[in-house]
């Protein structure tokens, strides 16, 4: 029994790590509903209903008003007891119908379930009490729970029967952009499972709605899957008033897109914000819903600030079984992790994470404090230099730093400084100040100001957190978050960094300051907490003191196990085609050991199989890969002027040489855990050498770009699996990574268009879907690859979905060139079907 056991856990992670969950199928939150507005005049001539009749997945929107405790249709005599009759005989009429209806009411809600209580329809009501999870159509459906009540409106008590719509649903307008900022402000927003658009009808798109149901015009679906993606949830409640009749294509082809869904989980519950990596997705719930167009890969990059993910990312292609629900799984990081500098001030400056570092500064002196012992004393104009800021890892990164601090006087208007230095310019200022007694986070004219208020001769717990992907500037106060804001660049200054001086008009500090600690992460809430309540953070100065790989739990040792035989097959079939471009068609998709790639998001995983991206701070990843892309161009290197150049454009020489002698040498440290890849610097250049052993996408790429006669069949298969995961170096925005991505992405695209139309002479439909999918995402106006997909769609008979994507193409091609496409459905395939 116990070999059996472990076997099914075998089978498990060879499944695909990610583990599937049981679930249930076809969840109410996973389906949409088309809800029509019910007016006096649509009651009267009954066309709502009837269309709700013919209609599976839509609803009603109406308005009622209480007169003497009559509830009745607004602006009418009809009561709201004979629409409920109406919706009892829709329900009747077909026994699989589930129907949400939405009611704008103020006043007593009592009243509005007094009425429906008193109806026949009272026995097939479903309510869900707030935070439990709604459950599957086929429990609605054999429990005749199959109509669902949401109020909206001033309200007075709380009803057991009306869902308010603000506690269940994310709630946006189609008819104008509702900034981020202000969905996401109240946390309650992001983890609600069910997603409201209002005013689907009003989308601007230049056409009357009247003309929709005979142009299907994309630019409904397009909103819709971007919103989908945006907030990870499927929209399930569109509103379109009164036209509703010309939208019943609409659910249809919502619903043609397949969803990959899943959750985020530490141990025994869903997190309640996850944030993502991939640029179209900000935030969402624990709880998790995208999108999959066409023939696309999908990468999901999630992270939450304070753990580590299993996995770390999931990359979904069409021709894999996906589960029906995916589960990552959430384990804590050590405080220590990504620790740049620590501070104790216990009689002496010193770093105990770099102690080789000396420090000077001016009018400090170390003070014995009654709460907290050893400390140090920063009167007016006193100030400590801790370097240059690339040191930390502050620059165009995520970072927290936190402190105890005491202020002895607090300026009621001024500034009392904690952290800064004396740069000016946008985003270089750095400043971590009170103002005026309120806690700020200043980037120069980047900033956030607390309201929280701070009193003198009294230690706080002061934290500041950047969460790079979002932009997010966080300020807590003793543990606790007292404010913060999204959308904020991150910080660029070069110049040093003092503690207890910021700005060029010489903030001070004065007071006392203990226990100042910097990481070049983002720390999770919970383990701000920890810090706020003195947890001591131990540190072993080893050269690399962080690993991702845990060995905690059974899982992940049997996770490694597996890994293992991934790895060998990876091996074996490398040294097969080591010298020849030969053919690695089936190379595993999870990533193995002792590799960098670049196509697609940056990830780096170890001689150790950890995964070590985190370790590359932007400067050392940018030092990394304009190194590689040079040494592979012509052989000798990247030239120490250009790099100096590149890299440091407008600082002064013997700054530069300090920034880039730091910057090497972390770099030295990094590839020390990477087989066989080191940096030399010889003649007046740096140079990546690189082993048999060591793997990289972009070098094997680059390698089969320049085989003389051309690639073959197989070698073509290799440089789309190596290609598929996205455009070189996804994400990352330098202006000298422009000629070399536009260069390389030529190479992909004449490339895989000959491997598309050789899998189309062969009759292969799937295999020309993906490829020329991968073609539009780099190139999303190529026409040979649009035909292409069109082709394989058509093949598939799915020709729907090849006019939407061709619908698509032409709204793409006029907001680009300026001009409508010239040809029309049927004469772009004849067209382009007599050239390929």
């Amino acid at each position: 029994m116990p070999n059996k056991i472990i076997l099914k856990l075998f089978l498990l992670l060879f499944a695909g790590v990610a583990f599937c969950l049981p679930g249930k199928a076809n969840d109410f939150a996973d389906n949409s509903f088309l809800i029509g507005q019910l007016t006096p005049a649509e009651y009267q001539n009954n066309r709502l209903f009837d269309f709700i009749k013919s209609n599976n997945w839509t609803g009603i929107e109406l308005t009622v008003e209480s007169n003497k405790k009559v509830i009745s249709l607004q602006n009418s005599a009809v009561p709201f007891s004979a629409i409920l009759e109406k919706i009892e005989l829709l329900l009747e009429a077909e026994e699989s119908k589930v129907i949400p209806v939405f009611i704008n009411f103020s006043g007593n809600v009592h009243v509005l379930d007094s009425v429906i209580n008193a109806s026949s329809l009272s026995d097939q009501i479903f309510y869900l009490p707030q935070g439990e999870r709604w459950p599957s159509i086929e429990y609605l459906v054999q429990a005749n729970r199959r109509v669902i009540f949401f109020v909206d409106g001033d309200i007075e008590n709380e009803s057991r029967i009306l869902h308010e719509t603000s506690n269940y649903a994310l709630e946006i307008g189609a008819s104008q952009i509702t900034p981020n900022s202000v969905i996401l402000k109240r946390e309650s927003n992001i983890n609600k499972e069910l997603f409201k658009i209002n005013n689907f009808d009003r989308l601007p798109t230049g056409v009357s709605t009247s003309q929709v149901n005979r142009n299907l015009f994309p630019e409904y679906i397009n909103f819709l899957l971007e919103s989908w993606t945006k907030y990870g949830k499927k929209p399930n409640f569109l509103f379109v008033e009164r036209s509703i009749y010309n939208f019943g294509f609409i659910i249809e082809q919502l619903n043609s897109f397949e969803a990959v869904k899943g959750q985020v989980r530490t141990v025994g519950k869903n997190f309640e914000r996850v944030f993502w990596k991939n640029a179209e997705t900000l935030i969402t719930g624990g709880k998790f819903s995208f999108p999959i167009r066409g023939g696309e890969e999908m990468i999901l990059t999630p992270f939450i600030p304070g753990f580590s993910l299993t996995p770390s990312q999931l990359t979904i292609t069409a021709e894999m079984v996906k589960p029906e629900q995916y589960s990552i799984l959430a384990t804590p990081l050590d405080l220590n992790r990504g620790l740049m500098a620590s501070f104790h001030f216990e009689n002496e400056l010193a770093d105990v994470v770099n102690p080789e570092r000396t420090f000077d500064g001016n009018g400090f002196t170390f003070s014995q404090d009654i709460d907290r012992g050893n400390v140090l004393r920063l009167p007016e104009n006193a100030n400590i230099n801790i370097g240059h800021p690339e040191q930390y890892g502050l620059p165009n990164s995520s970072f927290t730093i936190s402190c105890f601090v005491k202020f002895i006087d607090i300026l009621e208007f001024g500034d009392n400084a904690i952290l800064g230095n004396d740069e000016q310019g946008y985003r270089r200022g750095l400043h971590l100040v009170l103002r005026s007694g309120h806690p700020y986070f200043g980037l120069w004219a980047n900033d956030f100001m607390s309201d929280e208020l701070l009193e003198t001769n009294k230690w706080y717990h002061l934290t500041w957190r950047y969460i790079l992907e979002t932009g997010q500037q966080a300020i807590f106060v003793n543990g606790q978050y007292v404010g913060g804001s999204d959308g904020h660049p991150p910080y660029s200054g070069t110049n040093d960094i003092f503690i207890g001086s910021a700005l060029s008009g010489g903030a001070s500090l004065r007071g006392y300051i203990d226990n100042l600690y910097i990481w070049n992460r983002p720390l999770g809430n919970e383990e701000i907490n920890r810090l706020a309540l003195d947890e001591e953070i131990t540190y072993q100065a080893t050269e690399n003191p962080t690993t991702l790989l845990s060995t905690k739990t059974f899982v992940a040792i049997l996770g490694s196990i597996a890994f293992v035989f991934l790895v060998l097959i990876f091996v074996l079939l490398r040294k097969m085609n080591a010298r020849k471009h030969s053919i690695l068609v089936n190379k595993p998709e999870t990533p193995s050991k002792n590799q960098i790639q670049l196509f697609g998001e940056f990830k780096a995983i170890n001689n150790k199989n950890e995964d070590v991206t985190e370790l590359f701070t932007p400067k050392v990843r940018e030092l990394f890969i304009f190194t590689l892309i040079y040494s592979m161009k012509n052989g000798i290197g990247a030239p120490i002027p250009d790099v100096n150049e590149t890299l440091w454009y407008g600082i002064e020489d013997k700054k530069v040489a300090n920034n880039r002698a730091v910057t090497l040498n972390k770099l030295r440290k990094i590839l020390a855990h990477f087989s066989k890849v080191e940096i030399t610097s010889q003649n007046g250049y740096l140079h990546l050498n690189l082993s048999e052993e060591f793997f990289c996408d972009y070098v094997e790429a680059f390698k089969l770009c320049k085989i003389p006669q051309g690639m073959s069949r197989q070698q073509l298969q290799l440089f789309f699996h190596m290609v598929k995961k996205g455009r070189l170096l996804k994400g990352i925005d330098w202006p000298w990574l422009d000629e070399i991505r536009g260069f390389t992405g030529n190479q992909v695209i004449d490339n895989l268009l000959k491997l598309a139309s050789d899998y189309k002479k062969e009759n292969k439909p799937k295999e020309v879907e993906k490829v020329s999918q991968r073609i539009l995402d780099y190139d999303d106006l190529n026409e040979e690859a649009l035909y292409l997909q069109i082709w394989a769609l058509q093949k598939a008979n799915n020709s729907h979905l090849a006019k939407f994507n061709f619908e698509t193409f032409c709204t793409k091609y006029e907001k680009t060139m300026g001009e409508s496409y010239a040809l029309s459905f049927k004469e772009f395939t004849h067209h382009y079907a007599d050239q390929l």
